[in-house]
């Protein structure tokens, strides 16, 4: 799984990051993070989560779990 800033240093932002790995590693679970609200959250591949800071420990925890889960299909 990874979880990362949307604002990352260098040549890709965390928006860049889950579209590449998207496309590499597309059941790997992702999850990015920011500070500044809706940050570039429409420009998110789908089935990438967006958890808004601050959060606690236990809420990445849970997001992590939920991410890491098989899709349920119903």
């Amino acid at each position: 799984m990874i979880f990362a800033d949307i604002r990352l240093p260098g040549v890709m932002d965390g928006v860049d990051l889950s579209w590449e790995v998207k496309l590499r590693w597309p059941l790997l679970p992702i999850i990015l993070t920011s500070g500044h609200p809706l940050e570039r959250i429409r420009e998110l591949p789908p089935g990438v989560a967006y958890m808004p800071k601050p959060w606690q420990p236990l809420n990445v925890l849970i997001a992590a779990e939920q991410a890491s889960a098989p899709a349920r299909h119903g």
